[in-house]
């Protein structure tokens, strides 16, 4: 009888349990409905082929400047998520923009010798600056950093929902947002 009250009741806790996570007076909240207009982050995209590309461009204006580096004569000023300036400035009164080098997601920047060090999106490139009218990529390390979630913006709240059919993730920005779908906790 002992055994047979000690199986029964192997059978009876499982069922217990279950029963108890299915309450049916349990009311779960309403999702927060989205708002008309608020502040977030939107995908910024790229072609996938584009999201590669790097090149020696013509010098471009300074929209969003980030970090510098300075080597000899010349000042490296990165563009945040579209590049890197460069800048002659052995006249310190008259500075002059010679180029700017295409580098989608470009947040970093370091030289060392004739090898600039930057991020293209998540990805390390070794670039030889040489000839600056022909940068070329001397190496690349594929998925080195995590400065790009490609799903997620770098912070909660909402956001616009990635659309892959118009290419891929290679930055967020901050801007008004108007009824999004999207939400990170």
């Amino acid at each position: 009888m002992k055994k047979k009250i000690q199986s029964i009741r192997w059978l009876v806790i499982p069922l217990v349990l279950m029963l108890a996570a299915c309450d049916p007076f349990r009311v779960e909240p309403e999702p927060e409905p989205s708002p008309e207009e608020v502040e977030g982050y939107a995908p910024v995209y790229a072609t996938a082929d584009m999201a590669g590309t790097i090149a020696a461009r013509e010098a471009q204006p300074i929209e969003k400047g980030g970090k510098i580096y300075v080597k000899d004569n010349k000042l490296y000023q990165v563009e945040v998520g579209k590049g890197i300036h460069v800048i002659n400035i052995s006249d310190g009164d008259n500075p002059q923009k010679i180029k700017f080098i295409q580098v989608t997601g470009a947040q970093e920047v370091s030289i060392m010798d004739n090898y600039l060090y930057t991020n293209n999106v998540n990805d390390l490139v070794v670039l030889n600056i040489a000839d600056i009218n022909n940068v070329q990529v001397v190496d690349r390390v594929t998925g080195m950093f995590h400065l790009v979630d490609p799903a997620l913006p770098p912070a909660a709240g909402w956001f616009e929902c990635v659309d892959a059919k118009k290419g891929v993730v290679v930055g967020w920005e901050l801007k008004t947002l108007y009824r999004p779908v999207c939400r990170k906790n």
